[in-house]
């Protein structure tokens, strides 16, 4: 009988070990081609199915550990966002508050894109952030593009992009994950963070002045210049100002008192249906439950993936075929295509980021400032996807009447492609110029 030694039992447990990570990785591409191929299923639930199968049976983890990875912040936040403007929704607040705004863009639609791209920029960088400033803003902004005629594709682009390009102002949460990440490599200094931001925030804004265009912005400008879109304003009660009141209530909580958004959500839908300001019966009924087990089916998934080791598989490959001229590039396409699916800021930045030192070694240079901003752009350009919590989030903002499906295959169809422009972008802008 040959003798077992220590270094054949290591390979075993190393091959066992790529194994997995590959499995976890072909789960994920399963369970985006099965939901592809069949509009009735929900690719969260395929996901879960799979990261059991394989993180119970395959992986040897038990179910209370593969449950473990369900975001339980994230769908209470999904949850509470969404019964709180459901609330403001089904009593009517939400609609004064469409008429008034836009009849304040002067019945020009193609003012009220880039108005809430300023909004959520605006919003995200001075603290709350992306997730915050989106949560805030998208179901107003969704509806809003619904009554004004606006594509709903291209309200999400804008909405989503302008809060992403606020996201890394240093006093905002993205912004400071991202400033504690450069710290861990060497870059301590705050003029550099800076600098990084504004050049994220440029190439982001880049992104959907393209999406502005593209989507039939320049039409609407155009036909601005003829009649103007008629708009019936009908008077607040009582019920719509205090609904708007608690609203104005979240966003000062987050903003000033660093409030949580999921807590301030709950209370203020908690004391309006208390008060019989909203009805909570109805709002419970129309959540995005769709959305909700979307999202939290993906992120079950994407934790078994980063259990099993692969997403740092993944990186490692694609990394491999870096060169000193394209790899800006690289790191942008494959931080955006793995950010389709996963946590940029909690999953993917922390990823990437720390890849740097070791790639520059490796390719023998490399600007390590330019590297951040591509590692950046690259993983937040794609979050307009439904995957993720910002496309998520304008997803679950739409009325029941809209075609949801429709719009998440779009949404995700612009997030895949975001990973190929965002590459284009520091290809042209890190590597070349």
């Amino acid at each position: 009988m040959p003798e077992v030694t220590g270094e054949a039992v290591g390979r075993f447990y190393t091959q066992s070990a790529m194994t997995l990570a590959l499995l976890s990785l072909l789960a994920l591409l399963v369970a985006i081609l099965i939901s592809s191929l069949r509009s009735d299923m929900n690719t969260g639930i395929v996901a879960v199915v799979l990261a059991f199968l394989i993180g119970v049976y395959g992986a040897g983890l038990s179910v209370a550990e593969v449950a473990a990875y369900l975001p339980e912040q994230l769908v209470l936040t999904l949850v509470g966002v969404a019964l709180l403007f459901g609330m403001a929704e089904h009593n009517g607040a939400l609609a004064r508050v469409a008429q008034y705004a836009l009849a304040a863009s002067g019945g020009h639609p193609a003012l009220l894109p880039p108005l809430f791209f300023l909004l959520t920029f605006t919003l995200s960088a001075i603290g709350p952030g992306n997730i915050a400033a989106v949560a805030l803003l998208a179901p107003i902004g969704m509806r809003l593009a619904m009554s004004a005629g606006i594509n709903p594709l291209l309200m999400a682009i804008v909405i989503c992009t302008g809060a992403n390009a606020g996201a890394f102002s240093p006093v905002a949460l993205t912004g400071s994950i991202n400033a504690g990440l450069i710290a861990q490599i060497g870059v301590r200094d705050s003029v550099l963070v800076s600098q990084i931001f504004i050049r994220v925030a440029a190439l982001q804004s880049l992104s959907a002045l393209t999406g502005y265009f593209i989507f039939g912005g320049y039409r609407a400008r155009a036909e601005s210049r003829g009649p103007r879109l008629a708009v019936t304003l009908e008077p607040f009660n009582t019920r719509h100002l205090v609904t708007l009141l608690a609203i104005l209530t979240l966003s000062a909580g987050v903003i000033f008192f660093k409030v949580s958004t999921v807590v301030g959500a709950f209370v203020l839908a908690g004391v309006l249906a208390l008060f019989k300001v909203g009805d909570s019966e109805a709002s419970i009924k129309s959540l995005p439950w769709n959305v909700i087990v979307l999202v939290a089916g993906i992120s079950v998934l994407i934790g078994l993936i980063e259990k099993t080791g692969g997403l740092n598989l993944a990186t490692t490959a694609i990394a491999a075929y870096a060169s000193a001229g394209t790899v800006n590039a690289a790191l942008a396409f494959t931080s955006g295509l793995v950010s389709v699916y996963s946590s940029s800021s909690g999953v993917v930045m922390p990823v990437f980021i720390a890849l740097i030192p070791d790639l520059i070694q490796k390719l023998g240079g490399g600007n390590v400032i330019e590297m951040i901003v591509a590692v950046d752009l690259g993983s937040h350009m794609v979050d307009v996807s439904p995957l993720s919590t910002l496309g998520a989030l304008c997803l679950a903002a739409l009325p029941e009447t809209v075609n949801k499906v429709r719009l998440f295959r779009q949404l995700l169809a612009w997030g895949l492609a975001m990973a190929v422009v965002g590459a284009g972008f520091a290809w042209v802008f890190l590597d070349v110029l």
